[in-house]
C-alpha cells in the first residue's frame, strides 16, 4: 500500500484480525490481505484472527509467503513451515518472498523453487519491489505480450457461462410458454453478466471477485 496499514512490532500476536488494502498496478485492482499471526494462541481474541486468517487463505487466489532472510537460509516454504504448506489447498500458487537481501545480500530479483516463484527484495531500500508488482501484475492475467493486455480470467468465463446458462433458460422459457415477460428476465440477467466483463455494471459482490483475493502467510 505504499503506508503503515496498521501497528507493527516485533511481538508476537500484534496483528489479531485480517488487514485489507486495496492497490492498483498499472490500472488493475487488487485485493491484499495481511493475515494475523498463524500459530498455537491460548488468547481468545488471537485465536478468532487466526480463524478468519485461514478462511481468508482457502480463498485466495495466491499466498504470498513472506520470509525474513536474515532467520533462515531456506527458500523452500516446505521446509521452513511445512505444517503451514501441508494446510493450504492443493493447487493455491505460493510466491515465497525473501526480504532484507540488503542485509543479506542476496541477488535481488525472481527465481523458482519447487514449482514456486521465489523473489528477493529489500521492503526498506524498495530494491526489488518492482519485481514483485510486476509478477503480481502478471499472476493475475495481465500480459505484457498480448494485445489489449488482459488474458481471460475466471470471473469472466464464469460470467459468459452464466449468460450462456440465461440464454438457455429464455429459449425454453419462450419455447414451452410463450412467456415473453420471462425471456425478457433472462435476457437482461445475461446482459448482466456480459457487463461484468466491460465494466458496465458493478455491485458490491462483483467488487469482491474483481479484488482479487492475496493473502500473506506468516
Amino acid at each position: 500500500a505504499g503506508r503503515e496499514a496498521a501497528i507493527v512490532t516485533d511481538i508476537a500476536g500484534t496483528t489479531r484480525d485480517v488487514l485489507r488494502e486495496h492497490i492498483h498496478i498499472d490500472g488493475m485492482p487488487l485485493h491484499i490481505i495481511d493475515t494475523a499471526g498463524l500459530r498455537e494462541a491460548s488468547d481468545e481474541v488471537e485465536r478468532i484472527g487466526i480463524e478468519r486468517a485461514w478462511q481468508e487463505i482457502e480463498q485466495a487466489d495466491r499466498v504470498l509467503f513472506m520470509v525474513d532472510g536474515t532467520t533462515t537460509d531456506a527458500v523452500d516454504p516446505a521446509e521452513i513451515w511445512p505444517e503451514f504448506i501441508a494446510r493450504l489447498p492443493a493447487k493455491l500458487p505460493i510466491t515465497v518472498v525473501r526480504n532484507k537481501a540488503d542485509i543479506t545480500g542476496e541477488t535481488l530479483g525472481m527465481s523458482e523453487v519447487n514449482g514456486h516463484a521465489l523473489i528477493r527484495l529489500s521492503a526498506r531500500t524498495g530494491e526489488g519491489v518492482d519485481v514483485l508488482r510486476n509478477h503480481l501484475k502478471q499472476s493475475m492475467g495481465f500480459d505484457t505480450n498480448m494485445e489489449g493486455g488482459f488474458l481471460a480470467r475466471r470471473r469472466h468465463l464464469q460470467a459468459l457461462e452464466q449468460a450462456a446458462e440465461h440464454l438457455q433458460q429464455g429459449k425454453a422459457q419462450l419455447l414451452g410458454t410463450w412467456a415473453g415477460e420471462l425471456l425478457a428476465e433472462e435476457l437482461r440477467l445475461a446482459q448482466q453478466n456480459l457487463s461484468e466483463i466491460t465494466g458496465e455494471f458493478t455491485s458490491d459482490d462483483l467488487l469482491g471477485r474483481i479484488f482479487s483475493s492475496f493473502c500473506i502467510g506468516k
